[in-house]
């Protein structure tokens, strides 16, 4: 976001150095969790926008995450379906790679990822 005066360009240097090879990098799927609701609730960043930044994040080669192509699916799922939050879009993807086709959810919304049922317990 670029709003603070001494960690922002550290961040950013820190961003170009494993972009370029100069650093690895290593970043849990719970940074992207957390980052994706900060800079859409804090500071309403369009899900366009955040999908773009963050696939551009997770495609530097020496940088580490797991479930990396879940966490692109679960991106363009999220920026389609506005009604669910990053983390059910998260749920629906991970219970498709995992070769299950059914949720156990209250949550109507769940019911849109084509191959996942959703099913009230």
């Amino acid at each position: 976001m670029q709003n603070h005066e001494e960690h922002s360009p550290r961040a950013s240097q820190l961003i170009i150095d494993i972009g370029s090879g100069r650093q690895l990098g290593a970043m849990s799927e719970t940074v992207v969790f957390e980052t994706i609701f900060t800079v859409t609730k804090h500071y309403k960043v369009p899900r366009a926008n955040v999908k773009t930044a963050m696939e551009r994040i997770l495609q530097l080669e020496n940088l580490s995450c797991p479930n990396k192509p879940l966490l692109h699916e679960t991106l363009s799922l999220w920026v389609r379906e506005t009604p669910l939050s990053f983390a059910d879009c998260y749920h629906l993807v991970l219970t498709k790679a995992l070769g299950l086709t059914e949720i156990y959810t209250f949550d109507k919304k769940m019911g849109r990822y084509p191959g996942v049922t959703r099913i009230e317990p």
